[in-house]
């Protein structure tokens, strides 16, 4: 079967971890059974998506190897379906090379080799469709004849219909089994045949797998996708819970079982929240917590859709299943400004549940905190205040971190504990993340600078930026300050150096600082607060505006408009980082201060403020909404300000905070 393996040159050829000299050894020992070899080569000849030169070298031996006696017959099948779906990895990751990298010669070779070896790994797969349709017809192992259909629906159709498509219709009807009639019906639905008759199929999974299939491959901009046909809906909302235990069987691999289905109604969010709303409350617990966990599809995709859910998850935080309480509470701390409706549930949740890291008490806390809400802050403020336990020398903050994150000048109750809680609290994140709400919250100076003056040796970024806003009401701070001047790290240096300025008026130093660190976004944000009075740098920044580093690009831009006016060569800048990221806040904010001068970004603005998509880039599902309404908020404001409507007053950066 294997006799002619030694006539490749694989150490010539090359893998995911470099020369291939030891897929001879893995092909045999996949040919014995050996899973560990299978799991190398999912790792070797494809990896996360990725085919190599080496790939289509394999692939016959791969196909040889389908019919040895000791072999994982579907184990095998499923590595060639990975295989015909495989990319070039510079072609997908090209968008994050430096902005300077991804059009050059070399780059656009590296794609142009990729693809190659891609269509090669393609047309290797391929040569095996007589090996799958015969396992598709007669192996005796349903699962075997379910992955072949898996493996054919990966094969691109051009060429194949006559031979594949005869096959996989067969096998959706008279196979007797039901995961090899759902596979089929998937495959044949992937290759863009229909397989809307199969909604009558007897049992659930092919029912389920053809009503799903009907509604993914309709025509994406006719009139028949405004409205999903009953007989689907109908299939779809019986029998994906009967399926739930089930989709594991399947060979495509599809995850969370109800999160799949609903992914396949993705431009109808409104049938998506009637599924869910009724799946959560299923009389099995496992299906209401599927549910739960697919609510985040609409949620992190469709604007209106949390306001929508948001009461259906709070009915159900009082679920007699513990696993769904914590799931229902996981979703609604990122719900965002919904929860505004359930805030008595969610207060209620926070009397009953433990809050600790992970309960439906801590989640429901964070949300609550999300909101501003003056219950939580009492409840913090009570926390806080207990101190430390018997049992530890560190204050316990099991649960609080990401309700403490969310404090701001909103919370008036806590925040002298929080000041007197940062000495107790464990020394790294615990006490770093006190200090910065302590700061956010405009905790009086008095209070707040002899605390942040025992931190400065062992937290200084934190503290220097801290004591660096509370302007002149931080002097007592000046030795410690002045020491970290010379700190070893920039973030430090800079911040240090700001907090000087803003308590003496030290330009010079300052300047001298960020002079040297210039190429720090945070020394860019820092001479951006100078205005005219850091014009003497002005001159080092344009040629930071097309910097790889995307961060620099913005701050400096930025910065440059704030010591020169000119908005001219500024805004251009600024309106190619206009998305839902932090340096992308900045830019937004850059031109709401820039005012009817960035006219050129309205349409830009409009279109982010009024999309019905949600715009986080890189979102975290308990942060994603949060983002995204913060967004809104700044890209409504920039557009006021920009269409002519007054800028905010603006404080003294340096003038006397609050002691």
């Amino acid at each position: 079967m294997l006799d002619d393996i030694e006539s490749v040159d694989w150490p010539r050829l090359s893998h995911a971890y470099g020369p291939a000299e030891d897929l001879p050894g893995l092909l045999r020992g996949l040919a014995e059974g050996d899973e560990e070899a299978l799991q190398n080569l999912f790792g070797s000849v494809w990896h996360q998506g990725t085919v190599y030169e080496a790939t289509a070298f394999a692939v016959p031996f791969l196909i040889r190897i389908l019919d040895a006696p000791d072999a994982d017959t579907a184990g095998v099948l499923g590595l060639l379906s990975v295989i015909a779906e495989g990319s070039s990895y510079m072609d997908v990751h090209q968008r994050f090379l430096p902005r300077s990298k991804r059009d050059t010669d070399e780059v656009r070779q590296q794609i142009a080799t990729e693809l190659s070896q891609v269509a090669a790994s393609r047309t290797a797969v391929a040569a095996g469709i007589p090996t799958y349709l015969r396992l598709l017809a007669t192996d005796p192992d349903e699962g075997v004849r379910a992955a072949a259909a898996h493996t054919i629906s990966a094969l691109d159709r051009t060429g194949t219909e006559d031979r594949v498509t005869p096959a996989l219709r067969h096998s959706a009807i008279a196979d007797d089994s039901d995961l090899v009639r759902a596979s089929a019906v998937l495959a044949l639905a992937a290759r863009g045949e229909a397989v809307d008759d199969q909604i009558i199929d007897p049992a659930p999974l092919p029912r389920l797998a053809a009503a799903v299939s009907t509604e993914a491959t309709r025509r994406p901009d006719g009139a028949d996708r405004e409205r999903v046909p009953d007989a689907v809906v109908e299939v779809i909302e019986r029998d994906a819970p009967a399926c739930f235990g089930l989709f594991q069987r399947l060979p495509l691999d599809p995850g969370d079982p109800l999160t799949w289905v609903v992914n396949a109604l993705a431009p109808h969010w409104e049938l998506q929240i009637r599924l869910l709303t009724a799946w959560m409350r299923h009389p099995d617990h496992e299906i209401r917590e599927g549910a739960v966990a697919a609510t985040e599809v609409p949620m992190l995709t469709w604007r209106p859709a949390a306001a929508r859910l948001v009461p259906a998850l709070a009915a159900a935080l009082s679920d007699r299943s513990a696993d769904v309480r914590r799931s229902v509470a996981r979703q609604l701390a990122g719900a965002g400004r919904a929860n505004a409706a359930v805030a008595d549930q969610l207060w209620a949740a926070v009397g009953r549940e433990p809050v600790r890291y992970g309960t439906p008490g801590a989640y429901a806390l964070t949300a609550l905190c999300r909101l501003h809400d003056p219950r939580a802050d009492v409840f913090l403020a009570d926390r806080l205040a207990a101190g430390p336990s018997t049992h530890t020398a560190n204050l316990d903050l099991d649960g609080l971190h990401a309700a403490i994150h969310a404090l701001g000048p909103w919370a008036t109750a806590c925040r002298a504990t929080v000041v007197d809680s940062i000495g107790y609290a464990a020394p790294g994140n615990d006490r770093i993340g006190l200090i910065l709400a302590a700061g956010r919250m405009a905790a009086p100076a008095a209070d707040l600078v002899p605390v942040l003056r025992r931190q400065a040796t062992s937290h200084p970024h934190a503290t220097s930026r801290i004591l660096g806003d509370l302007g002149p009401a931080a002097a007592d701070a000046l030795p410690e300050l002045t020491a970290l001047r010379t700190s070893v790290e920039a973030v430090v240096r800079v911040n240090a150096a700001r907090a000087v300025w803003r308590i003496t008026g030290d330009l010079d130093a300052l300047l001298a600082v960020l002079r040297a660190d210039l190429n720090q976004h945070h020394a860019l944000q820092a001479l951006a607060e100078l205005g005219p009075a850091g014009a003497a740098l002005a001159d080092l920044l344009p040629p930071m505006f097309d910097d790889d580093n995307e961060w620099r690009a913005v701050c400096a831009a930025t910065a440059y408009w704030h010591l020169t006016g000119d908005a001219a060569p500024v805004v251009p800048v600024l309106i190619r980082h206009i998305e839902c990221v932090p340096r992308g806040m900045i830019a937004v904010q850059t031109l709401a201060d820039i005012g009817p001068a960035a006219a050129a970004a309205i349409p830009l603005l409009r279109q982010a403020v009024d999309s019905p998509y949600r715009q986080a880039q890189w979102p975290a599902a308990d942060t994603a909404i949060v983002e995204d309404e913060a967004w809104i908020q700044a890209c409504e404001q920039a557009l006021t300000r920009i269409q002519g409507a007054p800028p905010p007053t603006r404080p003294d950066p340096r003038a006397t905070t609050t002691t």
